[in-house]
């Protein structure tokens, strides 16, 4: 371990102290033995001092390591649960950015780690591309849902704990990310996490300091949308925390000029113009879709009106095995068939697929590919539809998570011929991927293992039944997988 400047100069101060009192006079011995006391004194208090500092950042090191490994003991072998909570990703990433390079800092301080050249350490480390995205992909949601900020940032949707709460600092960036309507209440938000006013030190620090930076980006905000009263407000407050701060004050009087001017200057106008190219317009398509994704989520099924048992006489499979049918939409006709795979089957088919090259952002799901194996299982689904015309196309896998947006699907495969669509749930999330149909103002929950059958073209002219079609809800919480077919 590497001392301090000032800690080794006093060693060497002690060693030429030393050299001099053997060869010096020694008519002053008694004197030179108080004076190499009073240094050796001197030493020891520096030391002490060394050690405590030492002592206090290793206590701030073991309690940091020791709040990440909890978190490590509760996920466990549930990564993908975890990975699947949109507020833990963000957090994670987050804890790369801010917690990790402190803990390095407070860590090289100790001089207790060394960097050996030989040490060949393959690190996988997250890029500030993947914390935007992940940023993007909560205010989609948020936006899909209409989640309020107080409650997301506590970790709470809809009622459920979650388990994971930001910080001050996570929801101030989540405002600067956000529409000016939406990042007023994510600063609220901030200011509400803020650490109480106390007599400690650094919590008064970390207040005022997160205070500032939350006044500031609500100025910037509020001043750019041409709130100039709110804004000359938000001024007069920050200067109370920081009265010589010269920008706020150029800012002020900014404002005021603006003020003492008429509605129709700079400011207002370019405002206005900021706010209207940051929120882009959504169509009425879309509109009807969200609002029919969080009405799915009040629901394990939303939509159908009766449940019968079916039993048909015309395959050997159909005697053996009625069918649970839930049917949602006569014209067009949409039913829900229930416990079509049991558990072990749904884990059989799991196993069975591989990832496909990673789809793009901004995309609808992520594809994946069976083996001929499941091919040959899925293929057998078809008797339990009682369909005995027609021919079935190859099952394609579909993985929806939190990362992916809301539009309309396509045909699987850009399949065009099919009459109807097969849609078959391999695993559920927790929460959202509902399949809702706009034109039909319809949305279902369908749980694993059901299947989930609607005709896409009309029965008289063949062509394409505008009111099938459908899209799936982003996934509030977990993953969704599901397999999906055409018949035709």
């Amino acid at each position: 371990m590497q001392m301090p400047g000032a800690v080794v100069g006093l060693l060497r101060l002690l060693q030429v102290s030393l050299l001099w009192s053997t060869v010096g006079c020694h008519a002053n011995s008694e004197e030179q033995l108080e004076a190499l006391l009073a240094t050796e004194t001197l030493l020891i208090d520096e030391l002490r001092e060394y050690i405590e500092r030492l002592d206090q950042q290793l206590e701030e090191i073991r309690r940091e390591t020791a709040a990440i490994e909890e978190i490590h003991s509760q996920v466990g072998d549930g990564v993908e649960e975890y990975m699947g909570n949109p507020l833990n990703v963000l957090i994670i990433l987050k804890r790369f950015e801010t917690m990790w390079p402190r803990l390095e800092q407070l860590a090289n301080a100790t001089h207790n780690i060394s960097v050996r050249a030989d040490r060949d350490m393959d690190l996988t480390l997250p890029t500030e591309e993947d914390y935007e995205e992940a940023l993007s992909n909560l205010l989609h949601l948020q936006s899909v849902y209409e989640l309020e900020p107080a409650s997301l940032s506590l970790g709470v949707v809809n009622g459920m704990k979650l388990g994971s709460a930001m910080s001050w600092s996570d929801c101030l960036e989540v405002a600067m990310k956000s529409d000016a309507g939406v990042a007023k209440f994510w600063l609220e938000t901030a200011l509400d996490k803020l650490p109480p006013a106390t007599n400690g030190t650094d919590h008064r620090s970390e207040r005022e300091r997160g205070k500032v930076q939350i006044l500031e980006a609500t100025l910037n905000m509020e001043y750019r949308a041409g709130e100039l009263s709110e804004a000359l407000a938000t001024a007069d407050e920050l200067l109370l925390l920081r009265p010589m701060n010269q920008n706020v004050q150029k800012a002020k009087a900014k404002i005021e000029r603006a003020l003492a001017k008429t509605s129709a200057q700079l400011p207002s106008s370019r405002g206005t113009k900021t706010k209207a190219n940051t929120k882009k317009s959504k169509s009425a398509e879309q509109l009807l879709i969200e609002e029919l994704c969080r009405g799915a989520t009040q629901e394990a099924t939303t939509g159908g009106r009766f449940t019968h048992c079916e039993l048909e006489r015309s395959t050997p499979w159909s005697i053996l095995q009625p069918g649970r049918v839930e049917l949602l939409s006569s014209d067009p006709y949409i039913a829900l068939h229930h416990d079509v795979l049991t558990l072990k089957q749904s884990d059989q088919l799991l196993g069975l697929m591989d990832l496909e090259e990673e789809s793009g952002r901004g995309a609808s799901h992520q594809p994946l590919k069976f083996s001929m194996l499941a091919q040959k299982k899925l293929r057998t689904i078809r008797h339990q539809l009682g369909h005995g015309s027609g021919e079935m196309d190859a099952w394609e896998g579909r993985r929806h998570g939190h990362e992916h947006t809301t539009r309309p699907e396509q045909s699987a495969r850009g399949q065009h011929h099919q009459t109807r669509v097969i849609m078959l749930n391999l695993q559920a999330p927790g929460m959202g991927g509902a399949v809702v149909f706009p034109q039909l103002e319809l949305g279902v929950n369908v749980p694993r293992g059901a299947l989930l059958h609607w005709r896409a073209r009309t029965p008289s002219t063949s062509e394409m039944d505008y009111r099938s079609r459908q899209a799936v809800c982003p996934v509030l919480l977990g993953v969704q997988v599901s397999a999906w077919t055409g018949l035709s």
